[in-house]
């Protein structure tokens, strides 16, 4: 008779994990990784699975829209938008955890604390006006 083993899901992702113990496949693994779940938080999930997607709202007059005005609809321009207000944010804060883990050149940590920050105000910006672009009618 055959006995099965049950094992945990971390220790079967490290079995399966092992062969990436080099730094440089892990940066690549984990950048995959954050990327995969960017653009499934952006929506795209929705985009996938809906009947007719809508690509961007022509109003009349000629007005563009890009976030439309109900919470049950999304735009594919509003998914791009939205993945890359994350991926700025995203960005932020890996340049202020590497300008916090590196401190080697006092200048070089400045500038990075400044652009971390930066990117990381306009990401939340934009992402707020989005917010508020989804919830204002035409």
């Amino acid at each position: 008779m055959r006995k099965s083993i049950r094992i945990s899901i971390v220790e079967y992702l490290k079995e399966k994990l092992s062969p990436l113990k080099s730094e440089t496949a892990l940066t690549i693994f984990s950048i995959v990784l954050m990327l995969v779940v960017i653009v499934f938080i952006s929506g795209v999930t929705y985009i996938l699975t809906t009947e007719n997607p809508i690509p961007i709202a022509f109003l009349s007059g000629g007005a563009i829209r890009v976030f439309l005005w109900s919470i049950n609809a999304q735009s594919h321009a509003e998914t791009i938008v939205v993945a890359l207000y994350y991926l700025m944010g995203t960005g932020g804060v890996w340049l202020y955890l590497n300008a916090a883990t590196r401190p080697y050149n006092p200048r070089t940590t400045k500038y990075m604390l400044f652009f971390s920050f930066l990117l990381i105000l306009l990401a939340g910006i934009g992402i707020y006006t989005a917010y508020l672009a989804k919830f204002t009618p035409p």
